[in-house]
């Protein structure tokens, strides 16, 4: 699960929602300007009236213009919106709170890069190269 970001998503909707729904579709050939998704990726967006109300909502896939989402996110509650009303992908404490936090217990795969004098605790096999600085780990 990757949460992903563009810069300056912006568009409005294509039609009114009202707050059982669980897809929306932005403005003809501005669905381009939101992310990519693959299986399990996602992103908010937030809705936003002119009387300045606003929901969030996690888009768990994008099919060109047509968002598939959960309603009602990051202490938000799902209302009707109307035709016009603004879809912007902006950073929302939700997606500050999804981000692993160093202090945690992490799990990585792969090839890991460091390029700084780190230290960790390992319980599997650990390969540390040389880094940038010319100095060791």
């Amino acid at each position: 699960m990757v949460m992903k970001f563009t810069n300056n998503a912006a568009s409005t909707l294509a039609s009114a929602i009202n707050s059982s729904v669980t897809s929306l579709t932005v403005a003809t050939g501005q669905g381009a300007l939101f992310p990519t998704l693959g299986a399990g990726d996602y992103f908010y967006c937030t809705l936003v009236n002119v009387g300045g109300s606003i929901e969030i909502v996690k888009v768990t896939a994008r099919s060109t213009d047509t968002f598939t989402i959960v309603r009602g996110q990051d202490n938000t509650t799902a209302a009707n919106w109307s035709f016009g009303d603004k879809v912007e992908l902006r950073l929302v404490a939700a997606s500050l709170n999804d981000i692993p936090k160093l202090d945690e217990a992490n799990t990585f795969s792969g090839t890991n890069t460091f390029s700084a004098n780190t230290s960790f605790t390992s319980t599997g096999a650990v390969q540390i190269s040389k880094g940038t600085s010319g100095q060791q780990p």
